[in-house]
């Protein structure tokens, strides 16, 4: 099983024994309005054709993901990739890795801010 793995994903310092928390997960796994980061694409094959076109619907690493809304049995769920919104199935969202990103780590789209900070805070921190 093969997996491409993102330049901003943590590792273990080497000697210290303890893993740092993880914050790691699947897509499948994020709560309704969670903000995560793609860290990874499980594929089974080095061609495999739902692994290549999650990654051309734009579940690429570094690209920021937000569950939405779920359907009343629970799958398919509606996901916010980029400026557009989408929908999986559970089996096609189990396959994205994602790293939950902190309110620190979320920029507003519109104003381009961190969230929860002002236009003079992000001037002069």
């Amino acid at each position: 099983m093969a997996t491409a793995v993102s330049p901003h994903s943590a590792t273990t310092p080497a000697g210290t024994g303890a893993a740092p928390p993880s914050t790691h997960t699947t897509l499948s796994d994020l709560r309704l309005g969670t903000s995560a980061r793609v860290i990874a694409l499980q594929e089974d094959t080095a061609e495999d054709p739902i692994a290549k076109r999650l990654s051309n619907l734009g579940f690429v690493p570094g690209r920021t993901v937000t569950p939405l809304r779920r359907a009343p049995l629970g799958d398919p769920v509606v996901y916010r990739v980029a400026d557009y919104e989408l929908c999986l199935r559970r089996h096609e969202a189990h396959m994205v890795h994602v790293e939950v990103l902190t309110e620190a780590d979320v920029v507003e789209p519109l104003t381009g801010q961190r969230a929860g900070t002002t236009e003079r805070e992000e001037q002069h921190p």
